[in-house]
């Protein structure tokens, strides 16, 4: 008699453990649905909410054309200050501000190029574009332009 009540005390534990088991996976399999919803919701707003110029800017044409524009900049006006207040001219290709804010068709180029500048512990008064990188010149180049009025055609 102990021996039938032992077995059917494990049996019982064990049908329990089964029970509690499937419960979990079921109440995880719901859990993972729902957050994988949660997560496509939300991937959804954020790309009805991105706006033109933020499609246009992280294209795969802008980001070629702003890489080829880093790379003359800095080929050929490497020793142009970053900010145009620390330019001998303040014209033209003087500084890289004034080339991003003609490019562009902005004015939003010297809060760019100081958020590199602090991201990255590069001193704004002495730093020259060869200083930056291709892709913080790229990274400068979205966000002025994001900021602009340029027009998308």
């Amino acid at each position: 008699m102990k021996r039938v009540k032992k077995w059917k005390s494990i049996l019982a534990v064990g049908g329990f453990a089964v029970v509690l088991s499937v419960v979990y996976v079921a109440g995880s399999k719901a859990a993972m649905g729902s957050s994988e919803a949660h997560a496509e919701d939300s991937a959804k707003v954020k790309l009805e909410e991105r706006s033109d110029k933020d499609i246009a800017a992280e294209s795969d044409n802008f980001l070629q054309t702003s890489r080829q524009f880093a790379q003359e900049l800095l080929e050929e006006s490497g020793e142009c200050p970053l900010l145009d207040e620390y330019a001998k001219e303040h014209w033209g290709n003087s500084s890289l501000e004034n080339i991003m804010n003609d490019v562009n068709a902005g004015d939003g180029a010297k809060d760019a190029i100081l958020e590199v500048c602090k991201e990255n512990n590069i001193d704004v008064k002495t730093a020259k574009i060869k200083d930056l990188t291709e892709e913080q010149i790229v990274w400068i180049d979205q966000e002025v332009f994001r900021n602009s009025d340029h027009p998308l055609e």
